[in-house]
């Protein structure tokens, strides 16, 4: 398992969380990527070697060097934009890929907003089987499927995915 970290005033943070994480762990800092709060709707690992990457805050020069060894889709635009209001509290953190914060069950089935559409057809072109929920509330809450939920316990042995 790797953690990625933005590099832009972070890395005491990205120090520390290796030092508790020991050596079965690596922190990767991440430079010239976008800066903010939700890493999770720039980079989505969707099962190991296929990355879902946001085409507004990666492309293939930005790639971080590590993510070059796994084929990278790039999500469509989101859709349906429209539909939060300005007022909500996590308007500046969400932005309107907020919608691109899926949810991984298994590498071959994933969480998505059902009014991602064109997004929900790039990955079962890809073979990953998409559950179409509603998530009403993800600018308030301030996250998508992904920042809202929280694995406490996972099964399976520690792999590597890189090289």
């Amino acid at each position: 398992m790797i953690y990625l970290v933005s590099g832009t005033g972070n890395e005491m943070g990205g120090q520390w969380l290796q030092t508790m994480l020991g050596d079965n762990y690596r922190v990767h800092f991440l430079k010239d990527v976008y800066y903010g709060s939700h890493i999770d709707s720039t980079f989505a690992a969707l099962r190991p070697g296929l990355m879902l990457c946001n085409p507004a805050r990666i492309n293939d020069d930005t790639l971080p060097e590590i993510l070059k060894q796994w084929e990278v889709i790039y999500s469509p635009p989101m859709e349906s934009t429209d539909r939060f209001d300005a007022d909500y509290l996590s308007r500046s953190i969400g932005s309107k890929w907020i919608d691109m914060n899926l949810l991984s069950i298994s590498p071959n089935l994933v969480v998505v907003d059902q009014d991602q559409t064109a997004l929900i057809k790039l990955l079962e072109k890809q073979g990953i089987d998409v559950i179409r929920l509603k998530l009403r509330h993800s600018k308030m809450l301030g996250g998508g499927f992904h920042c809202i939920t929280l694995d406490i316990r996972r099964t399976g042995t520690l792999q590597r995915y890189f090289d």
